[in-house]
């Protein structure tokens, strides 16, 4: 079993890890970014598990339950399907949904996590405010980074709210923009001292993974990731690429 085949594997199973198999198992344990990509992956289909269940209208168990106990043959015939039906959508659910990627550095991974979770609800924002000044005023107050400096159009888009994470290890902060109507854009703002594969100074990089666009770059000892679902083009356009 090779590295990629341990991914998938353990991607499958992240909600029931004893149907792992010990080699991909063991293989998490003795690679660091596996391990570090289960753990995220793990604790992102949780949530997103215990938002589905928080989901499911009211008498539905019990109906399940009323059902289950009459002649198999009436039962069955729908129980089943539809069991399987919903199982199958939560998975592809999951699967269309999560942008992270084992070929990520760590740094990248734990943001790119952190803000799937807040566009999607599975995370709540900290702090809502129309005003950046006060923004910043509160992650301060959570003592949380804020950015020195930014790029001038990326600071000029309209503020939505804001968060404090960890990322790598350290505390980190998401501030939440509208890229356009309808379209928000995450900045993760973190110190940068120690980290590994970080993106050049001043010299946005961008990438995509899944419906997500990317943009990363560092500014002195602070490296940000700009994240959102709009197009590449409007993205680069805050960089003047555009």
């Amino acid at each position: 079993m090779n590295r990629e085949e341990a991914r998938l594997e353990l991607d499958a199973t992240t909600l029931r890890p004893q149907d792992a198999s010990p080699e991909a198992r063991a293989m998490a344990e003795s690679d660091p970014e596996l391990g570090a990509w289960l753990k995220q992956r793990t604790a992102f289909d949780e949530q997103v598990a215990g938002a589905f269940a928080a989901s499911i209208p009211a008498g539905l168990r019990e109906s399940i339950l009323q059902n289950a106990r009459r002649p198999a043959k009436r039962s069955y015939r729908w129980i089943l399907p539809t069991l399987a039906a919903a199982a199958a959508a939560v998975v592809a659910g999951w699967t269309i949904l999560w942008p992270v990627s084992n070929s990520m550095p760590g740094w990248q991974a734990d943001s790119l996590a952190a803000v799937t979770k807040v566009e999607y609800g599975i995370s709540k924002v900290d702090h809502m405010s129309r005003d950046f000044e006060a923004i910043k005023k509160m992650l301060v107050a959570d003592d949380s980074p804020t950015p020195v400096r930014l790029p001038s159009k990326v600071g000029t888009m309209n503020v939505l709210a804001c968060k404090r994470i960890q990322i790598a290890g350290r505390t980190a902060s998401i501030i939440c923009f509208e890229i356009q109507p309808g379209k928000e854009a995450h900045l993760v703002v973190m110190d940068n001292t120690g980290l590994t594969d970080l993106p050049p100074q001043l010299r946005p990089q961008f990438k995509s993974s899944k419906k997500w666009n990317m943009a990363s770059w560092s500014d002195g000892s602070q490296t940000f990731l700009l994240a959102t679902t709009a197009d590449e083009a409007v993205l680069k356009k805050l960089f003047g690429l555009a």
